[in-house]
């Protein structure tokens, strides 16, 4: 009996396909060495290793002896209605960025999570809020020497 083609068997072939084709492209750029990457190191080898879990779920897919019951099991209990208020804070915070910058938005875009996703006090969502703004622009600034945007609404741009 020839096995049944399902929804999944579909979406790996896609993805099988899209990887290769990113692997192709990060090839193309150049790879270089492990000790002095080119700038097609990281999309080459992110290709393979979509590649390789595509290949797997490929695989999985058109046997006919794999048990296909459990196959949304570990999306059954994700509290959907919070992934999409998340996602919409995250768009508020993209937008939010360029006007009130960096530190003051990543700080209330914490304090909100922090109060609204899993319920803290308010120590903990300022005092938390505050540590990881602070810490994440030592990183991005000192460590890495990347310019964070400083909002227009305050530079009076």
């Amino acid at each position: 009996m020839a096995p049944r083609l399902r929804a999944d068997t579909f979406t790996a072939a896609l993805m099988l396909a899209l990887a290769i084709y990113i692997a192709y492209e990060g090839h193309d750029l150049g790879l270089g060495r492990a000790s002095d990457p080119g700038s097609g190191y990281i999309q080459f080898w992110t290709g393979i290793i979509m590649a390789g879990l595509s290949a797997i779920l490929l695989v999985q897919s058109v046997l006919p002896s794999a048990d296909k019951s459990g196959i949304g099991a570990p999306f059954a209990d994700i509290r959907w209605g919070k992934v999409l208020y998340v996602t919409a804070l995250l768009v508020a915070y993209t937008v939010a960025l360029e006007y009130l910058g960096f530190i003051i938005t990543t700080f209330i875009l914490l304090v909100v999570l922090f109060k609204t996703v899993e319920p803290q006090g308010w120590g903990v969502s300022l005092i938390g809020s505050a540590l990881t703004t602070g810490v994440a622009w030592l990183v991005f600034v000192y460590w890495l020497g990347q310019q964070l945007p400083s909002g227009s609404l305050l530079s009076g741009d």
